[in-house]
């Protein structure tokens, strides 16, 4: 009779194979075009954060490694790295069994990698999970997949039960905004992205939806000073939260946006064109080129800002005793 043997890893050796998979996540990142809000700066932060962490797990001696392999996973996911999140999410399964914790991010691997159908059935299965904040990811994963097939009524309904579930994740809240404004719906959207906003201030991708909101409904100023802001570094020697693609991904999707909202505007009679306006369809239709316009003040004044910092180091340089 042969006796089957399950090897448990050593915490050098997680970290070993910790440190591997962060070397292929730095090496994707560096390669992988640019995708959505923000997404510059924040893979690169999150790729040298996930390095970091794994440097200290290897060196402590209370290493738990299923967590800091679930630690990975989610690092690498965050980085937009799907391929290779999906295919460590069976390799986890495999070593330490089920969980709803990894079926949650294979799911959202799958869905990301354009498995529609079998992500679906695998957000649906985790909907029995006992704890709310699992069915609040599985019905959040459930209404991405319908607003990726544009079906924006049925994403709503499942974003907004997800919402109901977790009320405070500004991500969410931000994807049930963003939904509504591809859906047309501005007024909708209205509370969400605030809520977002204010709840995740250094989110990159939900500050970015709420000036897609604001130039939107035709409020150019508060969408041109909160863009001014994300272009300026948050701290010395950071970067800054958004970038030129960035302004570029905000004007494709204020089009869309510009475009859903005016095919919801009542179609006006020849008879009838005395009669007053849609109050929302003047101004957004004023605003379609607003982003260009925004993307050059924001960008004239943060070569002013640079200018007049290198000239102030100048003088103090001057100023200095030999």
């Amino acid at each position: 009779m042969t006796t089957k043997t399950r090897l448990t890893p050593t915490p050098r050796a997680v970290a070993s194979l910790a440190f591997a998979a962060t070397a292929l996540l730095l090496a994707g990142c560096a390669a992988k075009p640019v995708q959505g809000y923000g997404a510059a700066a924040a893979e690169a932060g999150l790729a040298l954060q996930a390095q970091q962490q794994l440097e200290k797990a290897e060196q402590s001696t209370q290493l738990d490694p299923k967590q800091t392999y679930l630690g990975l996973i989610t690092q690498m996911q965050q980085a937009n790295q799907w391929y290779a999140a999906l295919a460590h999410t069976e390799a986890f399964e495999h070593q330490y069994g089920s969980s709803a914790q990894i079926r949650l991010l294979r799911a959202d691997a799958l869905r990301n990698t354009g498995q529609t159908l079998p992500a679906e059935n695998e957000y649906r299965a985790l909907l029995g999970e006992p704890d709310n904040a699992t069915q609040a990811r599985a019905h959040r994963g459930l209404g991405l997949l319908h607003a990726s097939q544009r079906s924006y009524a049925q994403a709503v309904a499942q974003l907004e039960r997800a919402r109901q579930l977790n009320p405070i994740d500004a991500d969410l809240l931000s994807d049930l905004a963003y939904t509504h404004m591809l859906d047309g719906q501005l007024n909708a959207a209205a509370l969400p992205i605030l809520q977002a906003a204010q709840l995740a201030p250094a989110n990159a991708r939900v500050q970015l939806n709420l000036a897609l909101y604001w130039l939107a409904s035709g409020a150019q100023d508060q969408a041109t000073q909160l863009l001014q802001r994300l272009r300026q570094p948050p701290a010395r020697n950071a970067a800054p939260l958004i970038d030129e693609t960035s302004l570029q991904t905000l004007q494709a999707q204020l089009a869309t946006v510009v475009l859903a909202v005016q095919g919801r505007a009542p179609a006006v009679a020849p008879d009838s064109a005395a009669a007053p306006a849609a109050p929302t369809a003047a101004p957004i239709a004023a605003d379609v080129r607003t982003p260009d316009r925004v993307r050059t003040v924001v960008l004239d004044q943060a070569s002013r800002a640079r200018d007049a910092t290198l000239a102030a180091d100048r003088s103090q340089t001057a100023a200095q005793p030999q």
